[in-house]
């Protein structure tokens, strides 16, 4: 008997051990997204076989947060759509999404109608190739990687272009910007329209002294809430500008001049 009972101590033991094994793997696999919410719809771009949670975020107090329930929101995965069944708690919302992600990963490019050349698709800080890397469907709008790319683990950043009423406006999915990807974006932008070559650096959060050691001017400036460094290359010229983004103007500094524009 008493054999009996530690045997029995012995698997419940071992069958807790696995089953919190299987847990904390599960746990360890979930994916995160952020995407903006938009008439009590929000779209997670890359599709999730299972949800864990879903996370009302204010995007104006990003502290603010709520946790959905389950009954509280539905999940297509054909269409990578969250809607939320009622009301949401704050005026401009950021969802935030945890999940199982669809094997192989796979991405919705919901409102893109035009051909795979307009599509570009960088993964650690290198162009991907259509049919290698990935293969896109225009009937679908799914991109679907190639089985042994973990994008939970990878510098992903893709863009593409859409109509709107003021024209042609660029939509990106990514968790990663950097020069690498800003050259590449560039001269992607540069085959597709022409014209100069014009390559957008981000510095927001870089010190405006360390700014200007690099571009080789002054900017006698304030500490601005964004900063890019733009580049452009054009007859064997390079100019560069410094664009610095306050709550109510921006000011574009060059080597010779300061201009402020009010919004």
């Amino acid at each position: 008997m008493k054999k009996l009972l530690i045997a029995l101590f012995i698997s419940c033991f071992l069958i807790a051990a696995l089953s919190a094994a299987n847990l904390s793997v599960s746990k360890d696999k979930l994916f995160p997204i952020e995407t903006e919410v938009v008439n009590r719809t929000a779209t997670t771009y890359f599709v999730y076989a299972g949800i864990d949670s879903v996370e009302i975020i204010n995007a104006n107090q990003k502290l603010q947060k709520t946790k959905l329930k389950k009954n509280e929101y539905t999940y297509d995965k054909a269409t990578a759509c969250i809607r939320f069944k009622k009301e949401l708690p704050y005026e401009n919302c950021i969802v935030k999404v945890k999940g199982l992600p669809a094997v192989p990963y796979s991405c919705y490019l919901k409102d893109f109608d035009g051909t795979k050349s307009e599509l570009l698709v960088i993964l650690n800080n290198l162009t991907a190739v259509e049919k290698k890397d990935y293969v896109y469907d225009p009937k679908t709008k799914l991109i679907v990687f190639r089985p042994d790319i973990d994008i939970s683990n990878t510098s992903y950043y893709m863009v593409y272009y859409v109509q709107t009423g003021n024209g042609v406006v660029s939509k990106t999915i990514s968790n990663d910007f950097n020069d690498t990807i800003a050259e590449l974006h560039a001269r992607h932008n540069q085959q597709l329209f022409g014209g100069p070559l014009v390559i957008y650096k981000d510095r927001t959060g870089v010190p405006l002294f360390k700014v200007a050691q690099e571009v080789g001017f002054k900017l006698n400036l304030w500490p601005p809430r964004a900063c890019t460094i733009c580049e452009t290359y054009e007859n064997n010229r390079k100019n560069v500008t410094v664009l610095c983004y306050y709550r109510d103007r921006y000011i574009e500094c060059t080597e010779n001049k300061t201009i402020e524009y009010r919004y």
